[in-house]
């Protein structure tokens, strides 16, 4: 074993793994309306829990510019570029099909407004990158209030947030580059940060799995229970309180799964890319669902199920392998990486 891969935490990558896989099944065409209720309750938290995790942990003391800088290379470009990606694909398909009912009327220069805005319901040729925005404003806030204990901040932002979700979305408006969702991210982000100064989670397999047996039902009857959630459209559910609960309850299950499967090296390597997955994911599933319909696979009357979304998710994981080969040789940048060695 290396000495870099003996020094990742093999359990954060496995629920980084994990996490992605969820999103991917829960953004595909055909997916169970359950399962997007289940997932969905957590899987965004999750997601900034185990960022904060990861930056207290394996991050480094950076100035905020220097911090800025880096942040702008590793997230702020791969959503400029996969954006245009999108955008390419929106210009050459958007009067094709049921594309045409839907954005045939639109200017051509309309999707550049969510490019510029970075506002999640205007990204609609690659809807998934609003989550890079928010990321790095979180991430320059958590820099900003790293004086502050970890303990502390998760007690503070917590709160805030909370009041956040009741006053803001009601007012029917929307801020630029993720600043209605950083509260939220942020409060998770602290969350993270301080799990990983403490030594929480059971290290034994045998206590993972009877965590694993005690909070799953509890988790899955709350969740059905808060209803749909859906952070990005800055939509909760039925309750703040339910919202909150059940999202660290996903994140803990999640957790305690990650370490039975830890050793897996398919989960390592889909927990390593987690931002080519994201970013590329849903142009994947755009081209599939485009070809499928011209070939009269499925329509209006005839709608994809369980089975065409479990296919499109393999393969938008599947297809990672070779566009991770390509991108490392030709433009590592575009995916985060400083150089073509892959880091």
């Amino acid at each position: 074993m290396s000495s870099d891969l003996a020094a990742r935490d093999l359990r954060i990558d496995a629920a980084k793994a994990l996490a992605i896989m969820l999103v991917v099944m829960g953004h595909a065409r055909g997916i169970p309306h359950l399962f997007t209720i289940l997932v969905y309750s957590f899987h965004v938290p999750l997601f900034f829990v185990l960022s904060g995790w990861v930056s207290r942990a394996h991050g480094t003391a950076r100035g905020l510019g220097e911090t800025a800088l880096r942040l702008a290379r590793t997230l702020l470009l791969p959503y400029v570029v996969f954006y245009l990606l999108g955008y390419g694909y929106w210009l050459v398909t958007r009067h094709v099909g049921e594309k045409a009912a839907r954005w045939g009327a639109l200017p051509w220069w309309d999707p550049l407004k969510g490019l510029v805005s970075g506002i999640g319901p205007d990204l609609y040729v690659n809807p998934v990158l609003w989550f890079l925005p928010v990321l790095f404003v979180t991430t320059l806030a958590a820099i900003m209030l790293r004086r502050v204990p970890a303990g502390l901040l998760v007690l503070l932002s917590m709160p805030v947030a909370a009041l956040w979700i009741l006053v803001f979305p009601p007012l029917g408006v929307r801020l630029p580059f993720g600043l209605d969702v950083m509260p939220i991210a942020l409060a998770f982000y602290a969350l993270g940060a301080w799990m990983a100064s403490r030594s929480l989670l059971p290290k034994e397999a045998w206590l993972n799995v009877i965590f694993t047996l005690v909070l799953v039902v509890p988790w899955m009857v709350l969740a059905l229970r808060n209803g749909r959630v859906d952070v990005n459209a800055l939509e909760f559910g039925q309750s703040v309180g339910l919202f909150f609960v059940n999202a660290i309850l996903g994140t803990l299950l999640t957790l305690f799964v990650a370490r039975l499967v830890a050793q897996a090296s398919v989960l390592q390597w889909i927990g390593r890319n987690t931002l080519l997955i994201l970013c590329t994911h849903i142009l994947v599933f755009f081209v599939l669902s485009g070809v499928a319909s011209l070939a009269g696979l499925y329509s209006e009357q005839n709608k994809p199920g369980p089975g065409w979304a479990l296919l499109v998710s393999l393969v938008a994981m599947g297809l990672a392998l070779p566009m991770r080969w390509v991108f490392v040789r030709i433009a590592p940048w575009a995916i985060g990486l400083s150089r073509a060695g892959g880091r």
